[in-house]
């Protein structure tokens, strides 16, 4: 089993290496731990608006957060099964020809996956408390507790993740009506200790000082994940579908939004049709509706808490869908052999503007459905008024950006330390300084619309200058899986 991890390590390290350099991986963890020491040191300052149990929820949360997200981007079903990427072929695209039985590959990437973001998060982040202790000393028994309660955390979100994963990608849709159950155990304990936080049962730990519920938090995590490789199917049985005449059909419908561009008709009705046929669309709705469902939850019992000093209204979760939605442009740029591509009279700009479109066709009635049913949930209908215009602007202003910066090799290009740093402050800032307009609205309500109102209409010239300048970023960049010639 560790020759497999180890394997697979080494191909994420040459994946990455071969989209930008061996140091480029270095620059998120230097940042998560940075932000962990200063975090740490201010804590006493934070504490005047936040209490110590508010601060760990959020940090707990954030982690469980990060670890459902990430186990579904990375090993989602069978997606790296079904397809190659060129000459950097994975382990994971030919299991078939593997001598090892395909249960066995998909937990063996689940732990390099574990390995991959200890090395990126976790450890960074329990490096930075280290170095907050020369100032801030904490009584060791503390500290291996707190550390504890972050690293199980993120494993039960990880491995709930690869559970769902595995029951989302079986042929026998049946299975899927247990997904619900999954949370069941955190519900349980919840109900159990009588605390809103038993949702996260390391916060309860952290709080007593009783190493129990990491324990529970750390069963439970292995339950998960033994469940999710039970669950698993391989690629031998099949994902696809025989779709007869969908192609025609994609084609009328392509016909609307391309009435005369004859080549960029084609290509939309071929990315809807490996939709249909890959099933893919399974796994864009898991990826981005599981996230949401499950913080939407999480916010609904932070919200239930007493002395929190925030209140989470629609343009809150107007900021959220807008983030999220990336997810289902990550999942249009890798699903495509692009070296088939070559032999086509299309260029990479042309593929990327239908990427786009198709991107845009399915996140932006996503992110209205689910606006309009957290403003019925939360009873802010008013909210609407600025959370719609908002939406309408921020998912295709974060799927330009994501296009224009990392075209269609996002899951590799963001790794690039110059590309990762453009993008955290062309997406992240906005949507940060709308969070905290959106939290202000309660107290200052004029300011607070004037400022969602300009970032708006920014938004707005942002996508129609990041548009035009999509062609000259890749007209000399090659249709490769590989992303050779980018660099240069």
């Amino acid at each position: 089993m560790w020759n497999l991890i180890r394997l697979f390590l080494l191909e994420e390290l040459r994946l990455r290496r071969s989209f930008s350099s061996a140091l480029s991986l270095l620059v998120f963890p230097e940042v998560i731990l940075l932000g962990s020491m200063c975090g740490y040191l201010f804590l006493p300052q934070m504490g005047n608006s936040l209490t110590t149990s508010q601060i760990h929820m959020g940090v707990l949360g954030s982690l469980f957060m990060f670890g459902v997200s990430m186990g579904g981007i990375a090993f989602l079903g069978k997606e790296f099964i079904e397809r190659s990427l060129g000459p950097v072929t994975m382990l994971a695209a030919s299991v078939s020809y593997q001598p090892v039985h395909e249960k066995r590959m998909y937990l063996a990437y689940f732990l390099h996956d574990l390995l991959f973001y200890m090395f990126l998060v976790l450890g960074p982040m329990t490096g930075g408390l280290l170095l907050g202790q020369i100032v801030r000393p904490m009584e060791a028994g503390r500290f291996l507790l707190i550390t504890a309660a972050q690293w199980s955390t993120f494993l039960l979100g990880l491995s709930l993740s690869m559970l769902v994963s595995s029951m989302i990608n079986r042929r026998g849709r049946w299975i899927l009506l247990l997904a619900p159950f999954s949370m069941a155990p955190l519900v349980t304990v919840q109900i159990l200790t009588g605390e809103v936080k038993g949702f996260l049962p390391a916060v309860l730990s952290i709080e007593t000082g009783s190493w129990a519920f990491i324990i529970l938090t750390s069963l439970l995590a292995v339950v998960y994940t033994a469940f999710g490789v039970l669950l698993f199917e391989g690629a031998a049985k099949g994902n696809r579908t025989s779709s007869p005449g969908s192609f025609r059909r994609m084609m009328a419908f392509s016909r609307i939004l391309y009435p005369s561009d004859h080549v960029s008709r084609a290509l939309l009705a071929r990315e809807m049709l490996s939709l249909v046929r890959g099933k893919a669309y399974l796994r864009i709705s898991f990826s981005l509706l599981f996230p949401l469902l499950v913080i939407s939850g999480m916010i609904g019992l932070i919200s239930g808490m007493e002395g929190v000093p925030v209140r989470f209204n629609v343009t809150f979760f107007a900021v959220m869908i807008s983030f999220f939605t990336i997810s289902i442009y990550t999942h249009l740029t890798n699903m495509d052999f692009l070296d088939f591509d070559q032999t086509l009279p299309v260029d990479t700009p042309r593929l990327i503007r239908v990427k786009i479109r198709l991107y845009l066709m399915l996140s932006l009635p996503i992110a209205f459905m689910f606006l309009i049913t957290m403003s019925i949930a939360t009873g802010d209908m008013k909210g609407l008024l600025f959370g719609l215009p908002l939406v309408l602007v921020a998912v295709p202003y974060m799927g330009f950006v994501t296009a224009y910066l990392t075209g269609l090799w996002t899951n590799s290009l963001l790794f690039d330390s110059s590309v990762f740093m453009k993008y955290m402050i062309f997406t992240v800032l906005p949507l940060m300084f709308s969070t905290i307009l959106s939290f202000l609205m309660t107290e200052v309500l004029l300011p607070s619309i004037i400022g969602i109102a300009a970032i708006i209409l920014m938004g707005v010239a942002a996508v129609f200058i990041i548009s035009r300048g999509l062609d000259s970023r890749w007209k000399d960049v090659p249709l490769s899986s590989s992303g050779s010639g980018f660099r240069n």
